[in-house]
């Protein structure tokens, strides 16, 4: 086992034990549109679910509201790539417990196991 597969266990075990709580499921529909038509101004569009789930709806620090441009109402997301049944996108928007919110920021963390995802109610 390497330890990218050691760091998605403890994750895992985690999410299924001690963050029991705070993980949350989410459904994302991601509408991409193609084919632009400029003489008829039409499109198509392209839609792919994707599932997963994550320590969501933590909150920002009042330093990163104040120098950061961070609404005081973003919530934060954190989880597991290997849970994850796509790779979100900034502009996904999510359908969650507790309502729909759109992706506005993602970072991935160096080892490449989790994501963080600042989300905003939609």
């Amino acid at each position: 086992m390497g330890l990218r597969d050691e760091i998605h266990a403890e994750i895992a075990e985690a999410f299924n034990e001690d963050l029991a709580d705070a993980v949350h499921t989410f459904t994302c529909e991601r509408v991409s549109k193609t084919n632009w038509d400029p003489k008829t101004e039409t499109h198509v569009e392209i839609k792919k679910n994707y599932s997963g789930r994550g320590v969501l709806f933590g909150s920002y620090s009042q330093y990163e509201i104040q120098t950061l441009g961070v609404l005081a109402t973003d919530k934060k997301a954190t989880v597991l790539q290997n849970e994850v049944t796509m790779a979100p996108k900034i502009d996904d928007e999510w359908i969650t417990a507790l309502g729909s919110f759109r992706i506005i920021h993602i970072q991935q963390d160096p080892a490449a196991t989790i994501w963080k995802c600042q989300l905003r109610k939609i």
